[in-house]
């Protein structure tokens, strides 16, 4: 059964990196800021530049990766 979920992304929101595939523990749980949508020519999809609020750190993520934060 596949599931969907939509969620609207725009640059400057704040959301939550949740991957749905358990094995990607080590950014779980982190909130993050959109930067801007970059298109990966090696994989040929669609990444989303974030900064990581906790770090400020950027780095590059799957759009599905990434949640509404639920508070």
């Amino acid at each position: 059964m596949i599931m969907d979920e939509s969620v609207k992304l725009s640059i400057g929101g704040s959301y939550v990196f949740a991957p749905d595939n358990l094995r990607k523990t080590k950014n779980r749980g982190r909130r993050c800021t959109i930067l801007s949508f970059e298109f990966d020519k090696l994989s040929d999809q669609v990444k989303v530049s974030v900064v990581y609020h906790d770090t400020n750190r950027q780095s590059l993520v799957e759009i599905s990766d990434l949640k509404e934060i639920s508070d």
